[in-house]
């Protein structure tokens, strides 16, 4: 496994799943960070560029064999991420199960949600979260939806504590968003096409900020993009073929699972940590999680679903299908029933993220688990 990181040369756009066509009079807004078949696209050309690729035409038939060819196929490689760094530190979606109050500008955390009892609603019985613990009914709790957590401030939030004020970064000290008004041109005749006027925003993300990958499968002969080079190399990203430049990264830290069981079952927190692409019948407690030793979700707490798309450059150069995934720091309560050994779940859960789900190899399911806010008034 080698750690990549991809600075910005300037301003970034990563559109969602909205046609320009749909909203002319709007401004289509940049995601960011984006998605995880962005990152893995710029950085598959990355590789073949740095091991013979010429930057046109079909990849020959030996980087085929390591890096694939199109977006379904991977070949031997697989990634983890985007990540957000800053300063090369990784940064996590703060879980949506962690509420704050809004202070002088400032969010600030405050309470954690749990499954609470059983009630009853159309869908049957649910359990839907509740504060995990007695709170000042003076304070106006709000999730933390533009907040990001450093790596302990997530082991904390893991391990049922609050994180510290200095362990939470607003998304507004990371990225700025900037308006861009574009016009389409006629490669053939050099002039604007008649209607074809388009406004924009891009992220242009703050001294410092970049975007991190983890790549496996390499073959050790293969040269990583540009390591010997300080300013890395440079290559095309997103929407607009923005640039951002490929360096080394070296993630040595991570979120470590935290969770705890009694003799009855296991319960513990799946927080996502990249989009989820599970069926939505995993989340409404209808399906197991095969990856979690057959857990099922008993309450969540999460957003509406992402809409993640993408662009086929290699095939019809079109873009890709749309799904419905769930997004990053989406949290899911699981319980398994039945008593499992010892050196299952630890097999299972392992000491860092786990991954579940489908396109786990496109950077999609990784996942941390901790415990149950307030695990031991619930047992």
């Amino acid at each position: 496994m080698i750690g990549v990181q991809i600075h910005p040369v300037d301003t970034w756009f990563f559109r969602d799943g909205t046609p320009f066509e749909d909203t002319p009079w709007l401004t289509v807004e940049s995601l960011f960070p984006p998605h995880p078949p962005t990152m893995v696209g710029a950085l598959r050309a990355a590789v073949a560029r740095e091991n013979g690729w010429n930057g046109q035409g079909s990849w020959s038939p030996e980087i085929r064999e390591v890096l694939g060819d199109g977006p379904d196929d991977l070949g031997r490689i697989s990634f983890d991420g985007p990540f957000l760094l800053r300063d090369g530190q990784r940064l996590y979606r703060a879980p949506r199960h962690l509420l704050g109050v809004i202070e002088d500008g400032l969010w600030h955390p405050k309470a954690l949600l749990g499954p609470g009892g059983p009630v009853q609603c159309d869908l049957g019985e649910v359990r839907l979260p509740q504060l995990s613990r007695p709170n000042d009914e003076n304070e106006q709790l709000v999730p933390g939806r533009d907040q990001w957590l450093t790596v302990s401030g997530m082991n904390r939030v893991l391990a049922d504590e609050l994180p510290d004020a200095r362990e939470v970064v607003p998304s507004r000290h990371l990225w700025k968003s900037e308006q861009r008004i574009g016009l389409q041109r006629d490669v053939k005749t050099r002039t604007a096409r008649e209607g074809m006027l388009f406004s924009s925003r891009h992220a242009r993300p703050a001294p410092g900020v970049s975007l991190g990958a983890r790549i496996t499968g390499l073959p050790p002969i293969w040269t990583p993009p540009s390591w010997g080079s300080s300013k890395g190399q440079v290559t095309p990203i997103g929407g607009e073929s923005r640039l951002g430049a490929v360096r080394g990264w070296d993630p040595v830290s991570d979120v470590e699972s935290s969770y705890r069981s009694n003799r009855t079952r296991d319960r513990f927190a799946v927080v996502a940590l990249t989009p989820l692409d599970v069926d939505s019948a995993v989340y409404l407690g209808g399906a197991r999680l095969a990856e979690l030793a057959g857990a099922r979700v008993v309450s969540a707490c999460m957003d509406r679903p992402l809409r993640i798309g993408g662009w086929d450059s290699r095939n019809n150069f079109g873009p890709l299908p749309i799904r419905s995934v769930l997004a990053p720091g989406s949290v899911l309560f699981c319980e398994i029933d039945s008593l499992q050994p010892p050196e299952v779940m630890v097999s299972t859960i392992g000491e860092g993220p786990v991954r579940i789900g489908a396109r786990t190899r496109l950077g999609f399911g990784l996942v941390a688990l901790g415990v149950w806010p307030g695990h031991e008034e619930n047992t």
